[in-house]
């Protein structure tokens, strides 16, 4: 792991009477891939909400590099190196593939490759002229992967890029993800529930579970934790 990129220290959440997150602490490393994993309502997105600036922490502290960020707006913390993809797409379905790309560099604040260089990446190259509506769910999901790096990113949060996605796709993606931190350096810090794409894909793992860490380290060591086990993986898992 590089020099910590991306941290986090006793992060908490509380909506109302409800806690969500409960002292989470996290690093990213620069360069690094990083899983985030848990069961449904185990906070991840929430923690991504914090980190990219949609909610404020009730507790806790967040920097990115020598910034504190948790204060910040959105759109300042994606200036400072912080992009996220979402769940759910949601590109401009009118422009085509590229002009959505070129929009998202409008508004970055920092240098970053060509819509073109980031279409071919993620393999879209071919669809530039096409209208973004016309794209189908998992293609629209690597749109919106290129629209996150037209920010010119040091990390990106990933919110299950490969839910929906045959197997066939699934290794389509991941191939991707190494290849954006082979080819660019840049960090990725990654929500999934397809745990082979996990085991294979992370170098490192954290688990939360009732908004709290319960285990972290690499993949073949959260996969025997028998914390981790119980609350999420069963006793299935290799």
């Amino acid at each position: 792991m590089g020099p910590i990129l991306l941290e986090g220290t006793d992060v908490g959440k509380r909506f109302g009477g409800l806690r969500v997150l409960n002292g989470v602490s996290f690093g990213v490393g620069e360069g690094e891939i990083v899983a985030l994993i848990g069961p449904n309502g185990a906070g991840k997105t929430t923690l991504f909400n914090l980190i990219s600036g949609l909610v404020r922490p009730s507790e806790g502290t967040i920097r990115m590099a020598e910034h504190q960020i948790a204060a910040l707006p959105a759109h300042r913390i994606s200036r400072l190196g912080v992009a996220r993809t979402f769940q759910t797409p949601r590109p401009f379905l009118d422009l085509t593939v590229s002009e959505n790309v070129r929009i998202a560099a409008l508004f970055s604040g920092r240098p970053s490759a060509p819509p073109g260089a980031l279409l071919d990446l993620v393999e879209l190259g071919g669809q530039a002229g096409v209208p973004a509506r016309h794209l189908p769910a998992g293609r629209r999901k690597l749109l919106e992967l290129a629209m996150a790096l037209a920010l010119g990113p040091r990390v990106v949060l990933l919110d299950e890029i490969l839910a929906g996605l045959t197997g066939s796709e699934v290794s389509r993606v991941t191939d991707i993800l190494r290849r954006i931190r082979d080819t660019w350096g840049i960090a990725l810090f990654w929500i999934e529930h397809v745990m082979r794409a996990v085991m294979e894909t992370a170098e490192r793992v954290i688990v939360l579970h009732h908004g709290e860490v319960i285990s972290e380290g690499d993949p073949r060591s959260v996969a025997r934790d028998a914390r981790v086990l119980q609350a999420y993986l069963g006793p299935s898992t290799p």
